[in-house]
């Protein structure tokens, strides 16, 4: 390990962040976070992530690492595993999963930023209660998702269901009540585990209800109406 901390660069309520900050707590990592505007991004970012994306990671190299999936699988190899499965299969599994949680968060993104109406909004909303249907048809936990141990699996879809709160004061469709009780009872679970709360502020909520306020969509309106 560097002499100095880790180092990430990324903003305090994105969920890519927050897999890459679960991993680094989970594994007793001393790092630095740097939060930046996404709105006003400084103009060293272009310097250390190609795309202007976070989260950006730095690990005492010549090089910073970019995409939050590479920063925390290599965080979790280089302190001897555990978050994955060390059977190839098992591990092209969880990545799968994974990858079907990113498409979650591009739902996600969707409502933030793009779902300008109820219409919209209300199909965004369906599309996220019909892949959780699915994914509780496969994400059969017995306890965790690989059993009786967090992984990285957990980490990513915490960052997912953490919106559902903030989404059920948009509609009279509630996520979280409609949840299956196996996927309620592992939120429940995983929601309260340490490394998940801390990756956040302790004003996540507020702070999420305020950001998605100064959008320009139907969820913005709505939660910028209830917040004023």
């Amino acid at each position: 390990m560097p002499l100095e901390p880790y180092k990430i660069v990324g903003h305090r309520l994105c969920p890519y962040v927050q897999r890459v900050v679960i991993v680094m707590i989970e594994k007793g990592i001393d790092f630095e976070r740097i939060d930046i505007d996404l709105d006003n991004k400084p103009a060293w970012l272009g310097d250390i992530s190609p795309g202007r994306q976070v989260p950006v990671f730095w690990a005492g190299r010549d090089e910073w690492l970019f995409e939050s999936g590479v920063i925390a699988r290599y965080l979790d190899q280089v302190t001897g595993g555990g978050l994955m499965p060390s059977d190839p299969w098992a591990r092209a599994c969880h990545e799968a999963w994974m990858a079907y949680a990113d498409g979650m968060l591009n739902i996600v993104a969707r409502i933030i930023y793009r779902d300008v109406d109820a219409s919209a909004f209300a199909i965004s909303l369906r599309e996220l209660e019909e892949r959780l249907r699915i994914l509780d048809d496969r994400f059969q936990p017995q306890k965790y998702f690989a059993g009786d141990a967090f992984g990285l699996v957990d980490a990513v879809f915490a960052t997912l269901f953490r919106y559902f709160s903030v989404f059920d004061r948009v509609s009279e469709t509630k996520l979280n009540d409609s949840l299956p009780q196996k996927l309620t009872e592992w939120w429940a679970l995983v929601g309260s585990h340490k490394s998940v709360k801390d990756a956040v502020p302790p004003t996540y909520e507020a702070e999420l209800i305020q950001f998605i306020a100064q959008k320009e969509s139907h969820a913005a309106r709505v939660l910028g109406t209830a917040s004023g």
